[in-house]
């Protein structure tokens, strides 16, 4: 008779001979077997976090940091739910995340047990597939079934595309007894390779183009993407646009996109205009750049991508090449096609134009959420990990040179404010490196479950510029003009950040001026008692009217 448990035995131990390292545990009952097995091998390395959501983001964050797939285990009922949010940053950041939900048997769903839902599919909109591990198991046969499907759902989640995936486990009862040893004839499956793209279209369109644009969006740093998109752009061969959260830079990388986009968008010029795109990555943060080339006229627009992902942001895409980026660009730069002199040179110029006003500007400016953010970005330590937490940190973001980071990362997949803290805190427990993330008060308080975490990395910095509410908001036109905007959009907040912070053993600092923050940011980043936040408040009236002055007077330049 097989063991009523031999089913996750076996689910570990394929866990373990296909390489899964991290896993990341929130505690409960039902998963209490699936705890015992995964903490009784030496293999794994298990994080404890306690409210699932953080958990999920959390994991996601250790997924960034190390490329590798992570496994994240929950009780079940309610407490699966609580993944959602991670799940679905991760099925749009490509991230590969495992999913292990423990379930009770069939027969008592929805029987009025304890902690039961309908978890079948629960994730299905924003997973790359999901599995169920039918309990008990009757037969060899059967578990030699399960064995392939598990093995066949964890290689999805590497395999083209990467993304998250679900495996439900039904567990019976009891649950606290002697655990089987794994089924001897475990067979195990490798993950499928990419072939290699068939790219004759785009060749011959690169040769024949004479103004060539690349585009990159959020991606994972790449050193060989890194070095060939600057060869391509010192070659002069294409302009190559690349936000921050792209980690890719480099001298003649143009990566303070929005701040170039305030000029470029205002000239009617043909000189900016491209007539090849090849876009690549995640999203863009710039939305001045998704609308001025959607007006592009006669544009060919290829898409580089590790699947048919049938995305076309900028509604012109000619075709998209699957395969590797990089093996796509290593055979386009070997062409050392350049473009036009004047294509080149134009949005050169405009870039150093908006790097002289944009300087000009900021150092007159009164204090504001945008001085903040010229202060910060200006004393960041030298190879940090910078994490942006979304609405504004990340579009102010946009403005600032950020070479002198490591790494530059912010969930964009969905662009949700609810796990930024903690994806910030699961990278950093990777990290050797000083991990410095930025955040809107809301944001923080939104993931301040991020704290709840015994083992905080002591790299961690934390940054949260609380402008009493949703500052953001007061930075888009036609919100901040409705009677119910303060009460219900920007929604102050009456939390105490110091009794908060204070009260997970964290360490703290404050400013509320130009000079304490010149004063104390420093000693914040370079505190080396454990994890610490730095709270800067700044004036909420001012921040809007501040900002929009920057973009009037950014867009007086004179060529």
């Amino acid at each position: 008779m097989i063991h009523h448990l031999q089913h996750i035995a076996d689910l570990v131990e394929i866990c373990r001979v296909k390489g899964i390292e991290q896993v990341v545990v929130s505690p409960g009952s039902r998963n209490a077997p699936l705890i015992r097995l995964f903490a009784n091998e030496n293999s794994f390395r298990l994080h404890s976090v306690v409210d699932e959501r953080s958990a999920g983001f959390y994991g996601l964050g250790i997924s960034l940091a190390t490329q590798k797939p992570v496994a994240l285990i929950c009780t079940s009922g309610t407490a699966v739910l609580n993944y959602a949010p991670a799940l679905a940053e991760a099925y749009y950041q490509h991230v590969p995340l495992i999913a292990m939900t423990a379930d009770r048997p069939e027969e008592l769903i929805d029987q009025q047990d304890n902690q039961t839902i309908r978890q079948i599919n629960v994730f299905q909109n924003f997973i790359k597939g999901s599995i169920n591990l039918p309990s008990p198991v009757k037969s060899d046969e059967e578990l030699g079934i399960q064995h392939s499907s598990i093995n066949s759902i964890i290689n999805s989640s590497v395999e083209g595309i990467k993304g998250p995936v679900h495996i439900n486990v039904p567990i019976s009862e009891p649950l606290y007894v002697e655990m089987p040893n794994p089924s001897k004839n475990i067979s195990i499956s490798q993950s499928k390779t990419i072939e290699s793209p068939v790219i004759e279209e785009i060749l011959t369109a690169w040769k024949n183009a004479k103004k060539r644009m690349v585009l990159c969006g959020l991606n994972p740093v790449d050193e060989k993407l890194n070095i060939t998109l600057n060869l391509l752009a010192s070659q002069n061969q294409a302009i190559v646009l690349a936000e921050p959260i792209s980690n890719i830079k480099g001298e003649n990388i143009h990566s303070e996109i929005d701040r170039v986009m305030i000029l470029v968008e205002s000239d009617n010029s043909l000189d900016f205009q491209p007539d090849l795109l090849i876009s690549m990555g995640g999203p863009v943060v710039s939305k001045r750049l998704k609308l001025w080339l959607q007006k592009q006229p006669n544009l060919k627009h290829f898409r580089l991508s590790e699947g048919d992902d049938q995305i076309d942001t900028y509604h012109n895409l000619t075709k998209t090449i699957i395969g590797k980026p990089i093996d796509v660009l290593t055979e386009i730069q070997n062409e050392k096609f350049t473009s036009e002199e004047r294509f080149v040179s134009n949005w050169e110029n405009t870039s150093l134009l908006s790097l002289q006003k944009h300087k000009e500007i900021l150092s007159t400016i009164p204090y504001s959420d945008l001085k903040v953010f010229d202060i910060i970005m200006n004393n960041l330590p030298a190879d940090c990990v910078l994490h942006l937490g979304n609405s504004s940190p990340v579009r102010y973001g946009q403005l600032f040179d950020t070479s002198v980071c490591n790494s530059v990362f912010s969930n964009r997949g969905v662009s949700g404010i609810d796990g930024c803290l903690s994806t910030a805190a699961g990278f950093a427990s990777q990290s050797d490196q000083i991990n410095v993330v930025i955040l809107g008060d809301l944001s923080f308080l939104y993931d301040s479950n991020g704290l709840w975490n015994r083992n905080l990395s002591p790299n961690l910095r934390i940054v949260v510029i609380n402008n009493q509410g949703g500052g953001i908001f007061r930075l888009i036109p036609g919100p901040s003009e409705k009677e119910y905007f303060e009460e219900f959009m920007e929604a102050h907040h009456p939390v105490d950040l110091k009794k908060l912070v204070t009260a997970y053993g964290v360490n703290y600092f404050s400013c509320d001026n130009q000079e304490e923050l010149s004063n104390t940011f420093n000693r914040f980043v370079q505190s080396e008692t454990g994890p610490a936040l730095l709270e800067i408040k700044t004036p909420k009236l001012d921040n809007a009217k501040i900002y929009s002055e920057y973009n009037r007077v950014m867009k007086t330049i004179n060529y």
